[in-house]
């Protein structure tokens, strides 16, 4: 059993399959429906269309982002390289607007007591994109 203590190292790749699993599971990550189930009205919302490439996390299994940032910092515990002040700090295609990035490193403790090493990834979008042919306006966040 591992020392509490010492900490475990939640990986990038198990937690965003983790995350990802969570907000399919949940219906998050997909398009919503707009106007009641079953009924006439239900619209799919028109999705954004992602970057092309990304991080490659398993065979067939991307997700399109990239790390902007000074190229002099890795991050401590994933070894991930930031990659230049010029890396798309956003996931869609055909966006004009504005976009937020953090970072954030260090070590967090569970109700349990154990401690864990934490990276995160987290940013907000807000502006004009297009999806189905036509520009749209809206915000996005990627947690």
């Amino acid at each position: 059993m591992a020392d509490p203590s010492a900490g475990d190292v939640l990986g990038r790749r198990r937690f965003v399959l983790t995350t990802a699993g969570t907000v399919a599971g949940a219906g998050l990550g997909w398009p919503s429906f707009l106007g009641a189930t079953g009924s006439s009205s239900t619209r799919v919302a028109p999705v954004p269309h992602p970057i092309p490439g990304g991080i490659q996390l398993a065979p067939g299994v991307v997700i399109h982002v990239f790390g902007p940032g000074d190229p002099a910092v890795t991050l401590p515990f994933t070894g991930i390289t930031l990659g230049g002040f010029d890396v798309e700090p956003s996931t869609i295609t055909d966006f004009n607007g504005s976009t937020a990035v953090a970072y954030h490193v260090g070590r967090v403790r569970a109700s349990d007591g154990r401690t864990y090493n934490l990276e995160t990834d987290i940013r907000a979008f807000e502006g004009e994109f297009v999806a189905d042919g036509a520009v749209r306006r809206g915000g996005f966040a990627l947690i």
